[in-house]
């Protein structure tokens, strides 16, 4: 008879590991107050516009520029198309 005798397990073991710690718990006071008593190297970044109460678009943005300094004249094209769209209306009445 088959399965007469010890048993016998040929399972390979799980290893259950934790997760690696995402962005925000790298980020919890704790774990860095943890590395810095361990002198693991940190590295502190300081946001451009930190600390100040500017909005992110208070700034000249680079398209407000060019439009400053543009100095094209598009009356004459402008004309010039409500000229076109005037003798088309004409022509077909």
């Amino acid at each position: 008879m088959a399965g007469v005798g010890p048993i016998s397990q040929d399972w390979e073991p799980v290893v259950i590991r934790k997760k690696a710690p995402n962005a925000a718990a790298k980020k919890d006071e704790k774990v860095v107050n943890a590395a810095r008593r361990s002198g693991a190297d940190i590295e502190t970044i300081k946001k451009s516009n930190a600390g100040t109460n500017k909005a992110a678009s208070s700034s000249t943005s680079l398209n407000t520029r060019k439009l400053d300094e543009d100095t094209e004249n598009l009356a004459r094209e402008y004309l010039f198309l409500i000229f076109c769209i005037l003798n088309f209306v004409y022509l077909l009445l």
